[in-house]
């Protein structure tokens, strides 16, 4: 069966393995790491250690201090961005809505 990337919405990494988050699906893990999911998605944008996000299925993206910021997916999931990728993800959210 094949993967529709609009409708991955993000992509939760657990060890050697990722779950896949779909919104016309079921979650589906796969036997892959989130490495090899960047390499395969560049598009796709880390937020953090163990989340990569489809930059269409984000809502918003709050920065509630300094150092602390979340994103508001298509789903509802609220996911807080790594402090040390604060920067690169508003970067990367700013290109992709131009």
């Amino acid at each position: 069966m094949p993967l529709s990337l609009s409708d991955l919405i993000w992509l939760e990494g657990n060890s050697n393995y990722s779950l896949l988050h779909r919104s016309n699906a079921p979650n589906l893990m796969t036997a892959r790491t989130l490495v090899r999911w960047q390499k395969m998605l560049p598009e796709f944008i880390r937020i953090s250690r163990g989340a990569l996000v489809n930059p269409n299925h984000i809502a918003r993206l709050h920065r509630i201090s300094t150092y602390q910021v979340e994103i508001t997916l298509t789903n509802g999931t609220v996911l807080l961005v790594a402090r040390r990728r604060i920067a690169e993800v508003f970067k990367a959210v700013k290109s992709t809505n131009n």
